[in-house]
């Protein structure tokens, strides 16, 4: 294959140099579009802007002023306003007939008319005229008789989302009944973990599953039976129990696996096994839970109901779930339920009655049915239940109590949390789970964080920072690589690894879902990510994407001295896992200048298939230096160069490495824009820079990482 021609990759050449290239090839510069571009942030608006006033609702033309003085002051004549005298300064100014009549836009003329107010200096304070609305409730009839939403502060979450169709609870458990308040809430694809390929739908005595998804989703505002926590996310039916209601470890594990193949982004586990999630017993179930969280699911767990210490329990001990205690009205921890190291604790209901009695409540229009042991006791989470078959699987609604019912409320949480922010990680979650429960005094340090409030966690989501940026934490903003990889259809997609963690973008800088563990692709984690110290983040070094004519999409990636290829279905190709130094174009360039007995790493490395410079090129740097080699793999034009030869680098990054040391680069990566060339971006020193194809700097270039709004 041809060697390309005086390509800027990486060269030590002269903007004006590369300019009179292109320019005599015909090539022409072009904007890069918004799409692929991190623009800076801007400083809030004065007032609210027009998309965020549209959420709020205020009198149209109104503004409530407080004037500065003594006096009430009246507008001057030829403002077009006029004032509305109160005592203690304030004042209602409305627009006149004239603003009135003309404007087509109701909400920019009022907030203009807060600018304006805004800007005289006799005015302290204007803003608009709000209007206050009730909390929102349901209609459900039995809404009044579900005591347990209240104390979790449900009604006010409701007021900022009642969920989203996009997020998907699971609930494993002994699977559905045609119930008709849960009839629209479940998602068309659904599963028999305990008998796969047959019906995933309740048959036996105790419909456990269908209470249990009431009270995550069930059906609210119709008119109906009761309400659910998160009314509007689509529930996700797995069966795990068997025909004669046992619940066996390999069909849990199996309903997990599902559930992650199909992008379920809540799990709920309302069973547990007695036994801690330590034990060499749970070691599969721990690692299914393990895939489940590295795969971006939320996963809930009840406490159990052996009112003693949760360290026995499985799944709730497992690492990284939300593991919830029960409360009984009067948020004080009920009496059957676990406590202890739990996450936080939620409403499952009171009264632990005489054997066998015990949290089995009375029914709520349901006929006689002994199969479904009523009892007179309403302490219980009420929610809908469907009889047995014996009596004609009448539907109905009914009180039960346990860490079975707790789970739920946090589930249908998660759901208002996510709908609000869906990239959210399973460990952002849990914290902000954690960092907005209600203190429980009476519990005495025994129901973790406390009670839930939802209220606050929904609040809270919707602002946190949820790109790699945020990962980082107190740490600097590292990205380990950048892929773009442009689909048949011309769309953009772009991976991005950091903190042993993989996000990937859409053409519009939209996150298309949670981080992933790098683990969790079975391929990283059999390669590179084998190499890893034990509990240690998985550390790419580079990452390089490619749609190879002839070959299809690659995947190219270097790791712990080491390298890795896999095509577009994560197949290894031959060689993978070999040292850096057998490759003799690398053994005699960057791995030359690694210390002996020392990993050869690089720092970054992209393989871009350019017609404009002949075909395919691999540009590399490490330790300050850069090497570009053709198809071949023959050594280009100023190869094992310093990285500050280049002005742009020597102006850009390289600028901000310490006196003395070589200028690394985190990431880099070139992308041939159709119709606009090709565009270079490097991350370094916690700064992002981008450049057009004529090495000139772009929109946002040398601006932070984490003001980057994907990033962040």
């Amino acid at each position: 294959m041809q060697a390309p021609r005086k390509a800027f990759v990486l060269y030590p050449q002269s903007n004006h140099q590369v300019k009179e290239y292109f320019v005599k090839s015909g090539r022409l510069a072009g904007a890069l579009c918004v799409s692929l571009l991190a623009m800076a942030a801007h400083a809030a608006p004065p007032v609210p802007s027009a998309q965020k006033a549209s959420t709020l609702q205020f009198v149209p033309f109104e503004a409530v002023v407080k004037f500065k003085g003594g006096t009430v002051h009246r507008m001057a004549a030829g403002e077009s306003l006029q004032s509305v005298s109160t005592p203690l300064r304030l004042g209602l100014v409305k627009a006149d007939a004239s603003t009135r009549t003309a404007s087509s836009d109701p909400t920019a003329a009022t907030l203009a008319l807060v600018r304006q107010l805004r800007a005289r200096s006799d005015v302290e304070y204007a803003h608009p005229n709000y209007l206050f609305q009730l909390s929102a409730t349901a209609n459900d009839p039995l809404y009044p008789q579900q005591w347990h939403y209240p104390p979790i502060q449900l009604p006010q979450a409701w007021d900022i989302t009642m969920g989203s169709a996009n997020v998907r609870i699971g609930v494993l458990d002994t699977g559905r009944t045609t119930h008709p308040d849960l009839a629209s809430k479940w998602h068309a694809e659904e599963y028999n973990a305990a008998a796969p390929g047959t019906s995933a739908m309740d048959t036996a005595n105790w419909r456990h599953g269908t209470h249990v998804a009431s009270i995550a989703g069930g059906a609210t505002n119709n008119g109906v039976g009761t309400a659910g926590v998160c009314r509007n996310c689509k529930l996700v039916n797995i069966k795990v129990a068997s025909a004669n209601g046992q619940l066996s470890m390999t069909s849990v594990i199996r309903g997990i696996d599902w559930a992650i193949s199909k992008n379920v982004q809540v799990l709920n586990m309302s069973f547990e096994s007695q036994q801690p999630c330590s034990s060499t017993n749970a070691t599969a179930v721990r690692e299914a839970v393990a895939r489940a969280i590295a795969n971006g699911v939320n996963v809930v767990a009840a406490a159990g109901n052996q009112a003693s210490p949760v360290t026995n329990t499985t799944p709730a001990t497992c690492a990284g779930v939300v593991s919830v205690a029960a409360t009984a009205p009067g948020n004080v921890l009920a009496p059957y339920s676990n406590y202890g190291s739990v996450t936080l604790a939620a409403p499952g209901g009171g009264g632990v009655h005489q054997p066998p009695y015990s949290g089995y409540g009375m029914g709520v229009g349901c006929p006689d049915d002994p199969g479904s042991s009523f009892y007179p006791y309403s302490e219980g989470v009420l929610a809908a239940w469907t009889t047995t078959p014996a009596s004609g699987n009448a539907h109905c609604y009914r009180y039960l109590s346990g860490t079975s019912m707790s789970a739920p409320h946090v589930a249908g949480a998660i759901g208002l949390m996510l709908s609000v922010n869906p990239t959210l990680r399973p460990a952002q979650v849990k914290q902000l789970l954690t960092g907005s429960a209600s203190p429980l005094p009476a519990c005495n340090g025994q129901c973790g964080a406390g009670l839930l409030n939802v209220a606050a966690a929904v609040s809270n989501a919707r602002n946190v920072s949820t790109g790699p940026c945020g990962a980082g934490m107190t740490r600097s903003c590292v990205i380990d690589a950048i892929g773009q990889y442009r689909r048949s259809d011309g769309s953009l997609v772009e991976s991005v690894l950091a903190y042993g963690q993989l996000w990937t973008f859409d053409q519009y800088g939209q996150a298309t879902g949670p981080a992933r563990d790098l683990r969790s692709r079975p391929h990283y984690a059999s390669g590179p990510c084998a190499y890893a110290p034990t509990g240690a983040d998985c550390v790419i070094d580079s990452a390089t994407t490619l749609d190879y004519p002839g070959f299809g999409a690659m995947d190219s990636v270097t790791a712990y001295g080491r390298y890795w290829n896999f095509d577009g279905v994560g197949n290894g190709l031959a060689g993978n896992g070999s040292s850096l130094r057998s490759v003799p174009r690398y053994a005699n360039g960057p791995c030359a200048y690694a210390a002996a007995n020392v990993d050869c790493r690089l720092d970054t490395r992209v393989l871009i298939d350019a017609p404009q410079w002949g075909g395919l090129v691999e540009s590399i740097s490490a330790y300050g230096r850069f090497w570009n080699f053709d198809a071949a793999g023959n050594p280009l034009a100023g190869s094992g160069s310093d990285v500050r030869t280049v002005a742009r680098y020597a102006n850009g990054p390289c600028a901000y490495a310490a006196a003395g040391s070589p200028c690394r680069f985190d990431s880099r990566e070139l992308q041939l824009v159709p119709g606009q060339g090709i565009i270079e971006t490097i991350t370094a020193y916690g700064r992002y820079f981008v450049w057009d194809e004529f090495g000139n700097p772009m929109p946002g270039n040398g601006q932070a990482l984490a003001s980057v709004a994907r990033f962040r």
